[in-house]
């Protein structure tokens, strides 16, 4: 089938992703709403979060191994069913033990989500993929941009909840009509583009890449890209309101800045992982990023603010992680469904641990919040030195441009 065919698939993986988008924040942009709502103060709030992580790590290895099994389209429809079941619980809920496990089921969809999501774009346009993966971030970050003057004008969270619970019913009747790209695992021998280079298989007169050294760091950097965008853009606001002193609405309009200079960063990275090898980018990307952070926490002020997270979205949360995504794959390539599980599962590792280890620091003082973004750029900084390794261990393989 020629890829036309899938234009519907396509469109409802990235509706999903743009809903997702919406729905990872809608805890931290209607905090003081479902904090009277659950009867808890921050610390409740980060307890939620982390139970969305744990949900993802009870399901994501288990994910891949469905969505290899049963196709993508019926596991995207699992996320999409699970999304809004999380919607409703935690808008209907009056207490933390009911928020949990509604959270519980935001962590199924992540885990589905992404096991459907991405395989079924690189099913659909295999020489394209580091593309079509990096615009998935695209539909995130611009729905992201756009949902902190949404919360400005409806200020009922309830509300918002049923309107993103129908979109995801409509998105449900959109994946049930649209055809999936099939995913039957078929030998290397395809035509290799300029932009998917770096799939071609090595020589056996290079060193192949090792899924214990090379697929191990790989999937270590999947961990620490995303705990930099997911937990600085989770605590922004609180970032705004407890170290800068400036009004809710203010620090709320920070994760706009983050979001649109990630919208920006999508396509401009898409462009550059095809003139730049992907592991040079991933380098010049964390440096930046920590660059970011370490300025917004040692002059605290809302311009470094403003800068920090224009930083972290254009060069932390603009695609990036779905750049090494696609180089693991590319490094290993039977199985997709299978590594982006593993890749996702250091995702949901974040998902808990971001979450959880703030809610035992944070508070409402200024130096707890600054504790939580100093763990932040530590974790940044880890991420330069898991590239620098890979970047040394890419001169012993034969996949040049990686």
């Amino acid at each position: 089938m020629k890829q036309r065919h899938y234009l519907g698939a396509t469109a409802s993986i990235y509706i999903n992703y743009a809903l997702v988008g919406m729905i990872t924040i809608i805890l931290s942009q209607y905090s003081t709403y479902f904090q009277k709502s659950w009867h808890t103060d921050i610390k409740g709030i980060s307890i939620v979060l982390a139970v969305v992580g744990l949900g993802r790590i009870l399901t994501i290895l288990s994910a891949g191994v469905i969505s290899d099994k049963i196709g993508r389209k019926k596991t995207l429809l699992i996320a999409l069913v699970a999304d809004i079941i999380f919607l409703l619980g935690a808008a209907y809920a009056h207490n933390l033990l009911m928020a949990c496990i509604a959270a519980l089921f935001f962590g199924v969809t992540n885990s589905f989500g992404d096991a459907a999501g991405y395989p079924a774009l690189t099913d659909a346009y295999p020489n394209k993929s580091a593309t079509m993966n990096s615009l998935v971030k695209a539909a995130m970050s611009l729905c992201q941009f756009l949902f902190p003057f949404w919360v400005a004008a409806v200020t009922d969270a309830r509300l918002t909840a049923i309107v993103l619970a129908l979109a995801l019913a409509a998105n449900i009747l959109l994946t049930l009509v649209s055809p999936f790209a099939p995913h039957e695992e078929t030998p290397q021998k395809n035509k290799v583009s300029t932009e998917n280079a770096t799939a071609i298989q090595p020589q056996t007169k290079g060193q192949q890449p090792k899924m214990a050294i090379d697929g191990a760091l790989l999937i270590a950097l999947g961990f620490t890209i995303c705990f930099t965008f997911y937990v600085f853009s989770q605590y922004l606001p609180n970032f705004g309101v407890n170290v800068l002193g400036v009004s809710a609405s203010t620090a709320k309009t920070l994760v706009s800045w983050y979001a649109m200079a990630s919208l920006i960063s999508v396509f401009i990275t898409a462009i550059a992982v095809t003139k730049i090898k992907r592991l040079t980018l991933i380098i010049i990307y964390t440096a930046l990023s920590a660059a970011g952070l370490f300025l917004m926490l040692l002059k605290p002020s809302l311009l470094t603010a403003r800068i920090g997270s224009l930083a972290i979205g254009f060069f932390g949360a603009g695609g990036i992680w779905q750049v090494g995504l696609s180089i693991l794959t590319s490094y290993f390539p039977k199985g997709h469904g299978k590594l982006t599980s593993y890749y996702s599962f250091m995702a949901a590792v974040t998902y808990f641990l971001g979450p959880l280890l703030s809610s035992f620091v944070i508070s409402t003082t200024a130096a707890s919040v600054l504790t939580v973004f100093w763990i932040t750029a530590v974790d940044t900084v880890i991420s330069v030195v898991i590239t620098l390794l890979l970047i040394q261990r890419r001169q012993h393989l034969t996949l040049p441009h990686n």
